[in-house]
C-alpha cells in the first residue's frame, strides 16, 4: 500500500497516492481540478478506492443530486474496489454513501469515526466542514477542527488551511477574537489561503466593522480572486460591507464584472451569491434592473434538484423575482413533489423548516406582505437548519423586516428594529430604527 502526503496508507499506486495528494491539497486550497485529478488516477488503477469515493463526495458536497450519473459511477467503482480497501477507506465509502442517500448526519458520523482514529485525514476532515455547514450546525463545525487540531503540525502546507477552518467555526459560534486571532494565524502561514480569508471576511462582518472589511478585501484581491467560487463568495462578502456604508453602484459595477459571468459555470454557491446579493441589494432600495432574468434562468435549470432547503430558498429569490410569472409556480410543484416523494435529511427540514421560509420568500415577491411576516416569523429561530452561515442567513431577517414596515405592522418593525440595532449599531440600522418608531407611535 501507497501513503498519502500525511503518512496515512492508501489502498493503490504510488502515482495514485501522488493524485490523491493533489486533489485534498486543491479542495483544501480551492484551486486546480481535483476531480479531474481523480478520475485520471482511477482510470489507471481501479483499486484505488479513496480515489472513487472522494470522486463521488466532490460531486455531492459540489451540489449534485445522489442519483446524478457522476456520483452513480464513482460509488461503482468504490464498490468494486471495496474488497481491497482498508477499515478507514471503507468508513469513507459509507460516508459518501450517506450522504448520496439523503443522509448527512450518518455521513458526518462516518468521518468523525475517522477523525478519532486518525486526526490527520484532511479529506475526512475537509468533507465534515462541508457537511456540518450544509446541517447549520455551528459548533460542529468549530469542534471538529477543535478536536484534531493538537495532531497538526503547523509547518505542514495543509496547516493554514485547517487553521482557517477551525477560524469559520469559532466565528460561526460567536467566539470572534479567537477566530480573527485564528484566521489571521492561517493567512501569515498562507496569504493566498481564501477560506481563512472568507472566515476573517465573517468575522468583520458579524463584528460589524465594514470599513475594515472592505479595506481588508481590496487589499487581499489578488491572492483569493482565483479561488475557484470562493473569489465569487469573497467578492459576495466584499458586496455586503459596500451595501452597508451606501456604496451600492461599486456593488451593481462589481456584479457585472464578476459575479453575472460566474452563472454560466453553474455552480451552486455562485447562484446563490447572485441571487442573494440582488435580493439585498432591492431590500436596500436599489433598482437592479433586467439582472433577475440570467440568475432565474440558471436557477430555473436546478428547480428540482432539492439537495438543501438553503439552495431551494435562493431558487425562490429568483423566482419570486423572475420575468418568467410560472418560475414560482413551478418551484412550489416541484417543492410539493418532493415533500410527498422525497426522503432523507433534507426532506424532513424541507417540510419543517424551509418550504415556510421559501413561501415567505415568494409571498413578499408578490408583494403579499403580511403573509410574508406570517410565514416567516416563526420559523426565524429555526432557519439554521437549513444550512448555511449566519450572515448568509441574515437575508430572512432583512426580508422580514422589510415586509413588517410594507405591510404597516411597524411596531413589530420597531421590535425587530432594536433587537437588530443591538447587535448592528449602525447609522443606517438607528436610522431605520427612528423611522420605525414614529410610525408605530
Amino acid at each position: 500500500m501507497a501513503k498519502d502526503q500525511l503518512g496515512l496508507m492508501l489502498t493503490g499506486s504510488e502515482a495514485s497516492a501522488r493524485a490523491y495528494d493533489r486533489a485534498v491539497s486543491d479542495y483544501w486550497g480551492l484551486t486546480g481540478d481535483p476531480v479531474g485529478a481523480l478520475k485520471q488516477a482511477l482510470a489507471a488503477d481501479p483499486a484505488f478506492v479513496l480515489g472513487a469515493a472522494a470522486i463521488a463526495g466532490l460531486f455531492l458536497i459540489g451540489g449534485f443530486r445522489g442519483d446524478h450519473l457522476e456520483v452513480v459511477a464513482a460509488l461503482a467503482a468504490a464498490d468494486r474496489a471495496l474488497g481491497g480497501a482498508s477499515q478507514r477507506e471503507k468508513l469513507h465509502v459509507a460516508a459518501v454513501k450517506a450522504l448520496a442517500d439523503g443522509r448527512a448526519p450518518d455521513a458526518v458520523t462516518a468521518w468523525e469515526a475517522i477523525l478519532v482514529e486518525w486526526p490527520t485525514d484532511a479529506l475526512a476532515l475537509r468533507f465534515g466542514q462541508d457537511a456540518y455547514f450544509f446541517l447549520g450546525q455551528s459548533l460542529a463545525i468549530r469542534d471538529s477542527v477543535a478536536r484534531v487540531l493538537p495532531a497538526w503540525d503547523r509547518g505542514h502546507p495543509l496547516a493554514s488551511f485547517v487553521l482557517g477552518a477551525y477560524a469559520f467555526g469559532l466565528e460561526e459560534a460567536g467566539e470572534l477574537g479567537r477566530a480573527e486571532a485564528a484566521a489571521r494565524e492561517a493567512l501569515a502561514l498562507n496569504p493566498k489561503d481564501a477560506w481563512a480569508t472568507h472566515a476573517l471576511a465573517h468575522v468583520l462582518e458579524t463584528a460589524c466593522r465594514p470599513e475594515e472589511g472592505i479595506a481588508f478585501l481590496k487589499a487581499t484581491q489578488t491572492s483569493w480572486r482565483t479561488a475557484h467560487f470562493m473569489a465569487g463568495h469573497n467578492g459576495w462578502h466584499l458586496a455586503l460591507y459596500l451595501i452597508d456604508q451606501g456604496r451600492t453602484d461599486e456593488v451593481l459595477a462589481d456584479y457585472d464584472r464578476f459575479a453575472a459571468p460566474k452563472l454560466a459555470d453553474d455552480t451552486t454557491l455562485d447562484r446563490c451569491d447572485a441571487a442573494a446579493l440582488l435580493w439585498r441589494l432591492e431590500l436596500a432600495g436599489v433598482g437592479v434592473g433586467d439582472r433577475w432574468e440570467a440568475v432565474a434562468r440558471a436557477w430555473r435549470a436546478h428547480v428540482g434538484d432539492h439537495v438543501l432547503a438553503f439552495n431551494d430558498l435562493h431558487a425562490a429569490f429568483a423566482a419570486a423575482r423572475s420575468p418568467d410569472p410560472d418560475d414560482a409556480g413551478r418551484l412550489r410543484r416541484s417543492l410539493d413533489a418532493y415533500q410527498r416523494d422525497g426522503r432523507g435529511h433534507n426532506r424532513a427540514v424541507t417540510a419543517e423548516v424551509g418550504r415556510r421560509l421559501i413561501e415567505g420568500v415568494l409571498c413578499y415577491g408578490a408583494g403579499a406582505d403580511a403573509q410574508a411576516v406570517e410565514e416567516i416569523l416563526p420559523l426565524r429561530y429555526e432557519a439554521f437548519r437549513i444550512g448555511g452561515s449566519h450572515a448568509q442567513r441574515d437575508v430572512l431577517n432583512l426580508t422580514l423586516i422589510a415586509a413588517a414596515e410594507r405591510s404597516g405592522q411597524w411596531r413589530l418593525a420597531r421590535a425587530l428594529l432594536a433587537e437588530r440595532a443591538a447587535v448592528r449599531p449602525t447609522a443606517k440600522v438607528r436610522g431605520q430604527y427612528e423611522r420605525a418608531c414614529a410610525r408605530a407611535a
